[in-house]
């Protein structure tokens, strides 16, 4: 029996498939999820960002209230030509007053 036929053994035992996937999926969280718990601050910082201006509160309470955020996300992508167009792509950090977040559906 090759090193290519041993998944046959895991296919065919649903404990030995079930414990190899929880195991997998442990590994897998431990690794993205703990060094968070290490880190001070997951956003960096930007240089001009400051909470928002009582109109500009007002003005981004009616762009939730009409919907517009579920199709105008405010994330523009990092391609060529919309760099050009909008300038950089859109950071945490420029997000981090907006409470429910709004980066679109």
């Amino acid at each position: 029996m090759g090193l290519m036929d041993k998944h046959a053994i895991i296919e065919k035992n649903a404990t030995l498939l079930l414990v190899g996937s929880l195991l997998v999926v442990t590994v897998g969280g431990i690794v993205e999820i703990a060094p968070l718990f290490y880190l001070d601050n997951t956003i960096e910082k930007v240089e001009g960002m400051r909470p928002y201006s009582p109109l500009e509160l007002v003005g981004r309470n009616i762009y939730m209230r009409e919907g517009c955020y579920l199709c105008h996300s405010q994330m523009i992508r990092p391609f060529r030509d919309e760099v050009e167009r909008y300038g950089h792509y859109s950071l945490a950090a420029e997000s981090m007053y907006d409470h429910p977040f709004q980066w679109g559906s």
